[in-house]
């Protein structure tokens, strides 16, 4: 008998291999993912702190992050940062962004979700 297609069992094993394989790496996705939006907000973070001392070497003293992005001056070479959505590493803890955004603090430095630069790392350990 000349048998054509997949047997049942072949099908569910095929199911199982691919969802072992989804399960491995769906995690390591995520940790990609956070390690990107946090090299941005690392990034972002650098960009606004050199406006915020522009801005306070023209105009003697410190902005608030709108007033960055709606002074006269061009303070960002490619538009203000947009803060990024998804995973992100706080303190080495994979943490989800939510929507909160830029600001500077009274004191001249740039945040993300209220947290300075040096927040903003991985574990060392991946």
């Amino acid at each position: 008998m000349n048998q054509k297609g997949f047997a049942t069992l072949e099908i569910i094993l095929m199911v199982m291999v691919v969802g072992i394989l989804a399960t491995m790496a769906v995690p390591q996705f995520e940790k990609v993912t956070a390690q990107a939006n946090t090299a941005k907000v690392q990034s972002d973070l650098a960009a606004i702190n050199s406006a915020v001392a522009i801005y306070q070497m023209e105009k003697g003293t410190v902005p608030s992050y709108e007033n960055l992005i709606n002074a006269n001056a061009t303070y960002f070479e490619n538009g203000a940062p947009q803060a990024p959505t998804g995973k992100i590493y706080i303190d080495g803890a994979i943490t989800d962004a939510g929507t909160t955004g830029y600001s500077v603090t009274a004191d001249g430095k740039a945040t993300f979700a209220g947290k300075t630069a040096e927040h903003f790392t991985a574990k060392s350990s991946n």
